[in-house]
Order: structure tokens, then sequence, then C-alpha cells
């Protein structure tokens, strides 16, 4: 009776501890609950108006209590760059303590990383296994995954080649991007914007480092009063009716959708809405050329899409004096240059001229308003050019029409 009465104290003592724990685990679970299923309300942007920010920070908070799901959901966020920095690594380092967890979701994605080359050095080895211990646990995308004889980033050397050919003046550089960088976009003449354009659409990763997809792009545009209407056609296939108004330098689309295949669905067209395009629209000689980003949105995905960059062209102005760009002759030497740069150029009739040197992005430098010349031939030198080193544009604008070249300054 004597040692109960001394173990009695001692068992409402564990019993006191063990209550505490199950009342700690219980709120666990309940705040974890709670976190998922508002981060779930913001990423689909039901219930609650879409916010990766805020799905991002909710995840984290249930993740952060040790939950699986939430664990891959912030994983998946850092893969695609939804509501924070892309980064391929911390995603990686995530989906393999998901996968370590027996996560069927975690396990495909960490066999994509390996399988691409994302966050995980290229290992179709390591790929494999995680993919089928993912396909094992009936998860679909990795069965189809594993049926597939390329990988997303299959860094196909035709695409390489490609890009090592593209080079017009409307991309912002010296040569085609290998990577995926936002432009400053430039439409400085809406009115030459309607026309058949043909050249490339070129998809990237989530990362804007590989190229993942490069396809053929017919764009046929008009505008009028504002509106852009016409139509875009994926090789030869994929079509979509555009209808749209320019914005300062954008694109603004308006219930413009279509359905696009892709590498995670070769068979069914995934529906995208175009959202908006920046676009760099340049004139040179009786050319035009067009390169910009294309920002698209999935509903079914209830995402955006991968970025994407398109490169166009199209030559034969309409409505404009084809005969004024063919004889002007417009040329600047030296090219490169260092500090002094001469424009030379023809006119064939009289008319208001002004000489401008912009950057890249279209900002511009310098400004010559020579008035109005005569017919006839001219040199007109800029001095003085302390600027940094890198690609310039020269353009030339005669009354209402203009032509534009790119210079380099060493």
């Amino acid at each position: 009776m004597k040692k109960l009465f001394l173990i009695y104290p001692l068992l409402l003592h564990f019993s006191s501890l063990l209550f505490s724990q199950n009342k700690s685990d219980s709120i666990r679970v309940g705040l974890i609950k709670n976190y998922y299923q508002l981060a779930i309300k913001f990423k689909e942007g039901k219930a609650l108006s879409m916010n990766y920010d805020s799905a991002f920070n909710y995840f984290s908070k249930a993740a952060a209590l040790g939950d699986p799901q939430s664990i891959y959901a912030v994983a998946y966020m850092f893969y695609k760059g939804l509501g924070c920095k892309q980064n391929y690594d911390t995603a990686a380092q995530l989906f393999s303590k998901g996968a370590a967890l027996g996560k069927d979701n975690s396990l495909y994605f960490y066999g994509l990383c390996w399988r691409n080359g994302y966050g995980r050095p290229k290992n179709e080895d390591s790929a494999r296994y995680y993919l089928q211990k993912s396909a094992d646990l009936g998860y679909r995308q990795a069965i189809m995954e594993l049926e597939s004889k390329v990988a997303e980033n299959s860094n196909d050397s035709a695409a390489k080649v490609l890009l090592t050919k593209l080079d017009n003046a409307a991309i912002p550089d010296k040569t085609m991007p290998n990577h995926f960088t936002k432009i400053q976009p430039r439409l400085p003449s809406k009115d030459i914007i309607a026309g058949d354009y043909n050249g490339w659409l070129i998809q990237y990763d989530w990362s804007g480092k590989y190229i993942i997809q490069i396809k053929k792009l017919f764009l046929n545009l008009k505008y009028s009063d504002k509106q852009l209407t016409g139509k875009w056609i994926e090789n030869d296939s994929d079509t979509a009716k555009i209808n749209g108004v320019i914005v300062e330098d954008s694109v603004v689309f308006n219930k413009t959708s279509y359905g696009r295949t892709d590498h995670y669905s070769p068979s069914i067209k995934i529906k995208y809405n175009f959202q908006n395009a920046k676009l760099n629209l340049l004139q040179a000689g009786d050319s035009i050329f067009m390169a910009g980003d294309v920002d698209m949105f999935s509903p079914i995905r209830g995402e955006p899409s991968k970025p994407m960059f398109v490169v166009l062209a199209r030559s034969g102005l309409k409505n404009l004096d084809s005969s004024f760009f063919k004889n002007l002759a417009l040329s600047a030497y030296p090219n490169p240059f260092i500090n002094t740069l001469t424009v030379q150029f023809n006119l064939i009739k009289a008319g208001a001229v002004r000489i401008e040197l912009l950057n890249i992005d279209g900002s511009l430098i310098y400004q010559n308003d020579a008035g109005v010349l005569q017919k006839g031939t001219y040199t007109i030198p800029i001095s003085g050019l302390a600027i940094a080193k890198g690609m310039y544009l020269i353009k030339l604008v005669f009354e209402r029409e203009d032509a534009t070249i790119k210079v380099i300054k060493q």
C-alpha cells in the first residue's frame, strides 16, 4: 500500500506529460491543416484572390512544422519560382527530403531534377530510380516521364545551331540570348506593326537558363484604332486568334487563348491565355524586326507558362514609300567607333530630318534636329560620345518614317 502511495504521484506526472504531448501534437496538426488550406486557396485563387507570395508563406509555415506535403509544396514553388526567387538547388534539396519520406510527388520531381540537371547533375540512372519509385506508387506523371525517350531539357544541338544564326536589329544584344532575360520593350512606330511575320517561338525552362523548345511561328497582325487583331500559328498547327490593344510599349491581350502541347502533355493540348507581350519593334531598310517576351497563363494548371521569347521579321513595308528606304543608303562609320561617329544617308526628296542615338533598350542618348533638308547625300558627324562600350542604334527619322541601324562602341 505504501509503495502504491509512492508510485501514484509518478503515474499522475507521466499521465500529465502524455496529455500535454497529445495536446501539443493536436495543436501542431491543427496549425498545419490551417496553414496548408490557406496556402492552397491563395495558390489556386479559389475563395481568395490568387497570391503566390501568400501561398509560399503559408506553405513554408506548415513545412516548418514537419508536414511532408507542405515540404513538397515549398519545393514546387522554388522549382517554378512562384512566390519566391526561382532556385533549382533549394527545390532539389526539399524534394530529396520528401522523397526520403516516400512522397510520390516529391519522388517524381526529384527524378526530374536528376534527369534534366535541375539542381542536381544530369544522371539518367538516378532519375529513373526515383521516377520508378514514384511510378510504383501509381503517380501518373512519373509513369509518363518514364515512357518519354528524351528529357525536357535535352539540350537539342539543333536549337543551339539555330541560336548562333539568329541575329537581327530587334534583339537587345549582339547575338541571340542563350538564356532568357526580360527585355526593355520599345514600339516606336505603331503604324507599321501590321503585317505578316515569320520567325521562332523560343521557350525556356523555369530558370531561364536552358532552351527546352523552339517552334516555328507565323504571326499575322492588323492594327486599327488601337485595336490589334490577327492570327498566331505555331508549327502550322497550334493556332490562336489575336485580340488586344497596344498600351505604351506592350500588347495587352483580351480573350485570346489557344491549346498547345509540351513535353509533359505531348498528345493533349493545354489551354493557355495570352496576357501581354513586351516587344521591341525596329525598322531597318525595307524590313521590320520584332522580338520580345510573351506572358501566358494556363487556367487548367493554374500557373503562368515557362518564359517565352519571340523572334520575328517581315519584309516589304505597306503604306510607306518603299523607294525611300531602298535608296536611303543609311550608314555610319567607323563601325565599331570610339568617340566620334559619322552618319551618312541619301534623301530622294526634301523633308524634315532628325537623327537619334539610342541605347539598346530604346533610351535616347543624342538627338540632332537637322531641320528640312533638300534632296541629296548628307554626312553628319556625332562627336564627344562619352558612353559605355556596347551596341547602340542610329535612327534616322524622315517626316513620319524612320530607319534604324546598329553600331558598336569600342
